[in-house]
């Protein structure tokens, strides 16, 4: 049995509607199909480690709105006891457009993610040893340290997904035992420009000098690339050739599977080599959280050809 994860983040509505492309600005687009489901980074990468088959707490902020969100993410064996209703806020909304190949883009309306305070942690992130605490940036930067600080403290391996992208304080940083950004977001943090493909994402990774433990950089249909503590250089895995459908939720299912493996042992090479599969298998499927894999499902995929 893997020790248990608590994350702490967003909860959304998710609003899926395919097209053919994307529309330009000004421009009007048909849908070719519509989904409505639950997202948030929080509540993806929750669902995403649960269902490996990780013990999953989540912490978070919903409106009065949100009750069938929350049988939802029980019935995917998360653990929201710890999901409090601001009562003067609706839930996070998610609008989601996705094209033929896969691209797309979001608005989100964070409602009641807004509104999670330092205030609402639980005093235990934590209890003992092994645990995971999985943080992400669709809630306040005060929670998102707190949260980072008080997992440490408690002896938690800390992962922080800094998503969407923005300046991370240094001693926030220098708490983190795994920080797992994408290249953007990695571009962000170093104050750089956007590397152009693996080898010059390998070459920000490899310059960098951020404080936290390790970085884990994903690269979508490349990979990932792994910087370990106290070794030169990075390890790039690659991933399964596979025929994306939508890559909304690859990052969260990433986060999630990377989290779970961590859990139960595993070394953070191994655990990102997972992470990747995961991952790949996600985008094969629509909507963030419904082509998530579960274990059969991952450990029956291929693994990432060079």
């Amino acid at each position: 049995m893997p020790s248990s994860v608590t994350v702490v983040g967003s909860v959304n509505r998710d609003l899926v509607l395919t097209v053919e492309d994307l529309p330009r600005p000004g421009e009007t687009v048909l849908a070719a199909g519509f989904v409505e489901g639950v997202g948030g980074k929080g509540a993806n990468q929750a669902v995403a480690a649960a269902r490996l088959g990780s013990p999953v707490r989540l912490v978070a902020r919903v409106g009065r709105d949100a009750e069938a969100i929350l049988r939802v993410l029980a019935a995917e064996g998360v653990d929201v006891t710890e999901v409090l209703t601001a009562p003067d806020a609706t839930t996070g909304i998610a609008s989601v457009v996705v094209d033929r190949a896969g691209e797309n883009t979001i608005v989100v309306n964070p409602g009641a993610n807004a509104v999670l305070s330092p205030e609402d942690l639980p005093h235990w992130l934590a209890r003992t040893p092994g645990e995971v605490v999985l943080v992400q940036h669709e809630i306040a930067a005060e929670v998102v340290a707190a949260a980072v600080l008080r997992g440490r403290e408690q002896g938690a391996t800390v992962v922080l997904n800094p998503a969407p992208a923005r300046p991370v304080p240094a001693e926030v940083l220098a708490a983190v035992d795994v920080l797992v950004p994408n290249l953007g977001e990695l571009a962000t943090l170093l104050g750089a420009e956007l590397p152009t493909g693996p080898d010059g994402a390998r070459a920000l990774l490899e310059s960098a000098e951020l404080p936290c433990a390790a970085v884990v950089v994903t690269l979508g249909a490349d990979g990932a690339l792994v910087r370990l503590p106290g070794r030169p250089g990075s390890v790039h895995l690659p991933a399964p050739v596979v025929d994306a459908v939508d890559t909304v939720g690859a990052g969260d299912t990433f986060c999630g599977a990377l989290a779970d493996s961590l859990a139960r042992g595993a070394d953070l090479l191994t655990a990102a080599e997972r992470a990747v599969r995961a991952a790949s298998l996600a985008v094969t499927g629509l909507g963030a959280q419904s082509s998530m894999p579960y274990a059969a499902q991952l450990d029956s995929a291929p693994p990432g050809t060079s």
